[in-house]
């Protein structure tokens, strides 16, 4: 799959404005076979950093590849960006990740996200911060969810506001009936 995606983004139109010589982190989502992982350019540290939740022992099979032709494409991109400064990436090194393991299987998705509001470039407790809890996952899910669907940008907010409210009145009703009965 990955061989046909075009990840070149330096002629992209929507890329040409985009300033990043100021930004020490660039965040790179990864999916690989359903499981999301974070492969992090971390410029100040002079590193990659591989942010998986399932830390996956397999790594150099499994992801090494991807993360490295993922890391190619944002050099080739990141030098033409940062041509009036030096960026020595021989130097980089690959950092992973050890000390997250969610606690199921379905939620690597939402650890990619707080890790790229939370990471620093070092592990933090904002990362972890009773995540180990399905309840504060589900819960961190739920207001994602919700800033999607209310957010004012959202074309379709009116509509499913509206299908929201009528769920809720026909869920209602059928309560009443029931304490009716």
């Amino acid at each position: 799959y990955y061989n046909k995606v075009d990840l070149d983004i330096t002629n992209k139109e929507w890329a040409k404005n985009l300033s990043f010589t100021e930004c020490n982190l660039w965040f790179f989502p990864y999916c690989n076979n359903k499981h999301y992982i974070m492969i992090c350019v971390n410029i100040k540290e002079e590193r990659f950093e591989v942010l998986d939740s399932l830390r996956h022992k397999d790594f150099e099979k499994t992801y090494k590849s991807m993360a490295e032709r993922v890391v190619q494409y944002a050099i080739n991109y990141m030098k033409t960006q940062f041509a009036d400064k030096t960026v020595r990436w021989e130097r980089f090194s690959w950092f992973k990740l050890e000390k997250v393991t969610q606690p199921d299987q379905i939620s690597c998705g939402m650890y990619v996200i707080r890790w790229m509001r939370h990471w620093e470039g070092k592990y933090n407790s904002a990362l972890t911060k009773d995540w180990k809890r399905i309840d504060l996952i589900n819960e961190e899910r739920e207001c994602l969810m919700l800033d999607i669907i209310l957010d004012e940008e959202n074309l379709e907010r009116e509509r499913i506001m509206k299908e929201a409210t009528k769920y809720c009145n026909m869920k209602n009703k059928k309560k009443e009936l029931k304490g009716r009965k």
